[in-house]
């Protein structure tokens, strides 16, 4: 038997290793690929395709020309998608030269889409459609002061007040008597025990009480005592009341005491010799 030359063996040799780096280097090397997206029936370009590789998230866009750019591994498949066109898994083919890939053309088929019926009616030309928009009615608007609108009844009870008394200002007299006319009933208060009325009682006179009225106004003594009570007749606070509504009444019967105090004074109220709130008052 003849022993093998030392050339041959060498070719041999180098042979079989360039034939495992060849696929080596296809199986682990990354393939920079182009082609273009185009349609089966127009043979067009399409435009905003997207490519993305199976199984990965890794993909492109198209260009307006159709083409995209996209590095992949080999033995890839491709997945093309756009509007209007069928959806399809497009195996990458065997790359020899992965230095020059070649330039790909991959094609899509058209889908219909079924829409919905729809109904068109015809609105004639621009100037009948202007006619007919002029000539349509808007519903009537609801007029809100209706439900407010004063009887004969109501009429002759606020011209009765007016008789009685003048008031400096008409107006304002007419908008008060109209308010106190429609004033909504309260609705009945829970009744509470003995304990709970005196806990509200408590809770209301830190809230409302002469020391109060005394930082609020500045009066002390006899005027403090008369703008007290004047308060205490015009108002109707409870314990639910807060401290911000109270005083910003207090501010504002001062006010009006300051307008007219012989007025006001002649109608005070006498407090008991406790100092309690009026009955009105307490909750």
């Amino acid at each position: 038997m003849k022993a093998c030359s030392p050339t041959l063996l060498i070719f041999t040799l180098f042979l079989f290793s360039g034939n495992i780096t060849a696929q080596t280097f296809l199986q682990d090397s990354t393939i920079s690929i182009s082609g273009m997206i185009l349609s089966e029936k127009s043979k067009e370009p399409i435009e905003n395709a997207i490519v993305t590789i199976k199984r990965t998230r890794r993909g492109v866009i198209s260009d307006s020309a159709g083409v995209f750019h996209l590095q992949i591994q080999p033995k890839d498949t491709l997945v093309v998608s756009s509007m209007g066109y069928e959806i399809i898994q497009w195996p990458v083919p065997l790359i020899i030269d992965p230095d020059f890939p070649p330039f790909f053309k991959i094609h899509l088929k058209g889908q219909a889409v079924l829409l919905k019926e729809v109904d068109i009616y015809a609105l004639g030309t621009w100037e009948e459609f202007k006619e007919d928009f002029v000539k349509t009615k808007t519903p009537p608007k609801k007029n809100m002061g209706e439900k407010y609108k004063l009887n004969e009844v109501q009429m002759m009870k606020i011209r009765q007040k007016e008789l009685e008394t003048t008031p400096p200002n008409i107006v304002a007299g007419l908008i008060g008597l109209g308010s106190k006319l429609f004033k909504r009933k309260r609705k009945a208060e829970p009744v509470f025990s003995d304990d709970i009325n005196f806990l509200h009682q408590q809770m209301l006179q830190k809230k409302f009480n002469r020391e109060i009225v005394a930082d609020l106004t500045h009066e002390s003594d006899s005027t403090l005592e008369k703008v007290f009570v004047f308060i205490c007749k015009n108002s109707d606070f409870t314990y639910k009341d807060s401290e911000i509504h109270i005083q910003t009444k207090i501010l504002e019967l001062y006010e009006e005491y300051l307008q007219d105090p012989e007025k006001a004074n002649s109608s005070i109220l006498r407090l008991d010799s406790l100092n309690k709130i009026p009955n009105h008052l307490r909750p």
